[in-house]
This record gives C-alpha cells, sequence and structure tokens, in this order.
C-alpha cells in the first residue's frame, strides 16, 4: 500500500483572506456548524498530497467542485494507461497522473503541464487502486456535502452537473 495520501479540504471564508481549510469528512460531520459558510456557487478548496500523515505540498485552492470534476474525469484514462493532467483554473498549477505499471506516478507542479516550472511533488508513486480508491472517496465526499448543502445544487449548475457523471463513468471503470 502506498503512503502518498490525498484528501479533499474546503474553504471556509474568502480563499484570498486567510480562509480555513477543513477536511470534507470534518464539515460532514458538523454540518450544522458550517450551514451557511460554504457557498455552493463560490466554493473554494484544495486537494492535500500527503506522505505517512504529513502534508508534502502547500495547497493551492480553486473552485473545489471543477477541480474534482477534473480529476474524477481523468480517471478512466489513468486505468486505462493514458497520462492525464488536471490543470487549477485559477493559476498556473496542475497535477499530472502517468500510468507505470500497477501504479501511477503522481506530480503536482507550477508552469505549463508540457513544461513545469517547478515541481512541489514530482512522480511519487502511488498503487493504481489506492489512486482510484481516493479520487473516488474524495469526489463521493464532495458530492455528498453538497447535496447536504443544497439539494437542488446540481440540478442547476450544468458544470456540477457532469460531476456526477463523471462520478459514475469513474466508478464503472474502476469495477472493470
Amino acid at each position: 500500500m502506498s503512503s502518498l495520501a490525498l484528501d479533499v479540504v474546503v474553504l471556509v471564508g474568502d480563499p484570498d483572506a486567510g480562509a480555513e481549510a477543513i477536511r470534507v469528512s470534518d464539515v460532514m460531520a458538523r454540518l450544522p456548524d458550517y450551514q451557511g459558510k460554504l457557498p455552493l456557487s463560490d466554493l473554494y478548496g484544495a486537494v492535500t498530497v500527503s506522505r505517512n500523515g504529513k502534508e508534502i505540498a502547500e495547497r493551492r485552492s480553486d473552485p473545489i467542485v471543477q477541480l474534482m470534476t477534473n480529476f474524477v474525469r481523468a480517471l478512466p484514462y489513468v486505468i486505462d494507461g493514458e497520462s492525464e493532467t488536471v490543470l487549477l483554473t485559477e493559476s498556473a498549477n496542475g497535477y499530472m497522473f502517468e500510468p507505470s505499471g500497477d501504479e501511477v506516478l503522481f506530480s503536482f507542479f507550477a508552469g505549463e503541464s508540457y513544461e513545469p516550472d517547478e515541481f512541489f511533488v514530482e512522480r511519487e508513486g502511488i498503487d493504481l487502486t489506492d489512486f482510484g480508491e481516493q479520487v473516488l472517496r474524495m469526489s463521493v465526499a464532495l458530492r455528498d456535502l453538497v447535496q447536504k448543502l443544497d439539494g437542488q445544487f446540481f440540478e442547476r449548475d450544468d458544470y456540477a452537473k457532469s460531476f456526477i457523471e463523471f462520478i459514475d463513468i469513474g466508478k464503472k471503470a474502476f469495477k472493470t
């Protein structure tokens, strides 16, 4: 089992003014405390990257539903052996997933995907099964949080609607 762990946090407050980052699972555990504090139309968050329980890369916040949509959208391609890149929408940062046998080489970088300026995490191996499970766990947790906060959100927002569709596609690809 890989010691690389991915998780998702949401930001409570203004991302440009020191918002508090809280794991989605912790928000779900104390949902009444966060009602009204997480505006879904402008919800920011980040993917955390840890090894042996210690974060190894600085968090980069982005619109979290879009970011996680791109993560889960990449999953079937990675399972099929294709390299994928997920770019953040509000900064020149991104993630690279490169299949290598039974592993995914995971990178988090600054700059262009074809020529990164700097790596925060460079080609760290993670078992393909662990990677798939973690991407699906993060996506499902965020989906469940959004549904609890506003059960109609996915019906009103087309991009968010595609998030639900890509979770289903990712689950099917992961089972095969």
